[in-house]
């Protein structure tokens, strides 16, 4: 993979990453994204402080999925604890003609 190759790599791993964190709260788990493979030629050393800012990025964008996914599983116990409605006792109404 050539410099270049690595430039949009880092490119669109940063790319994702700010998606997560600009999105709005409680919606970062939302986003769909796509699978990388690791490349077979080593990081080109000039890009070396590229990378390590975009795993910073990806570190801060993983911290903020994660908050917001227990930001959910909070709301979803709390839905859980509502109890079920319950039938009436008695006809919800009075039949007075017929």
């Amino acid at each position: 993979m050539s410099a270049e190759h690595w430039e949009q790599l880092l490119d669109r791993m940063e790319e994702d990453a700010n998606r997560i964190l600009d999105a709005p709260e409680g919606t970062a788990a939302a986003h769909d994204l796509q699978p990388w493979t690791q490349p077979e030629t080593p990081l080109p050393a000039h890009l070396a402080d590229r990378a390590r800012a975009v795993i910073d990025r990806q570190r801060a964008a993983m911290d903020r999925t994660r908050t917001d996914l227990d930001g959910l599983r909070q709301h979803l116990g709390a839905v859980r604890r509502v109890p079920a409605p319950q039938p009436p006792d008695a006809p919800a109404y009075l039949d007075v003609d017929g």
